[in-house]
């Protein structure tokens, strides 16, 4: 939604996007749960907040619309306004996750250690094979240019990969899930753009597919617990499991994918149609950095200067 929405629209979002998010994280999460009874397994999130969330972002750049020029010279990724700022909060964002994986075991105490433990291990292999993975791409398609935007794209979509499974997979399949991770962001975010649908941040690229791709290898690569039980007496197919829990978590991908199609758009279309998240075409040209928020930097400056000057000789006449 970015960079086009309206910001007080967004705010309302934001608010209502939380019914989307809550109904499936009981059916998961909740002992009693529905997907919970059919057997499914998301410990850190991988399909019940990052497919969620994908899906909303999806449903709302369709309803936005791209961004004013954004496809008139085709659809190849714009630079970044300041990729400095942008790996920052990578690494910021990098290193929580390591809290973000280690607290799904929701403590320490007793044998949680050790889940605990093995998130972490888990979660920075994951993240640096799909890093590996968007070096070797970016070099490949960037005829020898580290391009910081994939590496981000990359490494992000490994991370919500690793999410799902995160205490239940071994340090080398972790290494797996991330590689696959990176490149299936990395070749979505191109289709997408193909079908003009403009996501700014990638989102449904990387928390929908990473997401999704999360939930199945929670079904090709964990191992029966005899602990917490956290796959609820259940292998992954190259475990010997069968295609019981494979199916199980394709299964509930479709249904979180259902779900947040649906009801996001129906919750959207509402505030589109009455109050409207499109922003007027000359805030959007001026930027929501300096309408919403009063901020001037090198990228919105001469523009602020442009349409400065043209409303005073527009007063003139």
């Amino acid at each position: 939604m970015a960079e086009r929405c309206k910001f007080t629209s967004y705010c309302m979002v934001t608010v209502l996007v939380i019914f989307v998010y809550s109904i499936p994280a009981g059916w998961m999460w909740r002992d009693n749960g529905f997907l919970a009874i059919l057997g499914a397994v998301d410990v850190g999130g991988s399909g019940t907040v990052h497919l969620v969330g994908g899906c909303c972002g999806l449903v709302a750049a369709a309803l936005l619309g791209p961004r004013t020029g954004r496809y008139d010279k085709g659809t190849q990724l714009l630079p970044l306004g300041n990729p400095t700022n942008a790996l920052l909060g990578l690494f910021m964002l990098w290193w929580g996750w390591l809290g973000f994986s280690a607290g799904s075991t929701t403590g320490i105490v007793d044998d949680k250690w050790k889940y605990s433990s093995r998130a972490s291990v888990t979660t920075i292999l994951a993240s640096s094979g799909g890093g590996l993975i968007g070096m070797l791409f970016s070099v490949y398609a960037k005829d020898g240019i580290h391009d910081v935007p994939i590496l981000m794209n990359s490494v992000m979509g490994s991370l919500v990969a690793i999410s799902g499974g995160c205490t239940i997979v071994r340090p080398w399949e972790a290494l797996v899930i991330g590689m696959v991770a990176g490149f299936l962001v990395l070749i979505s975010i191109p289709m997408i753009d193909k079908l003009h649908i403009d996501d700014p941040t990638n989102t449904f690229a990387v928390h929908g597919i990473a997401g999704a791709w999360g939930m199945l290898a929670i079904g090709l690569f964990s191992v029966k617990d005899n602990m917490r039980n956290y796959t609820r007496d259940l292998d992954g197919l190259f475990k010997g499991g069968g295609w019981k829990l494979l199916g199980i978590q394709a299964m509930s991908c479709g249904i979180l994918f259902s779900w947040s199609i649906l009801l996001s758009f129906i919750l959207l279309y509402i505030v589109h149609k009455t109050f409207g998240m499109r922003m007027p075409l000359e805030e959007e040209i001026l930027g929501p950095d300096y309408v919403d928020h009063c901020l001037k930097h090198e990228g919105n400056i001469h523009i602020i200067k442009k349409f400065k000057e043209k409303t005073r000789q527009m007063h003139r006449y």
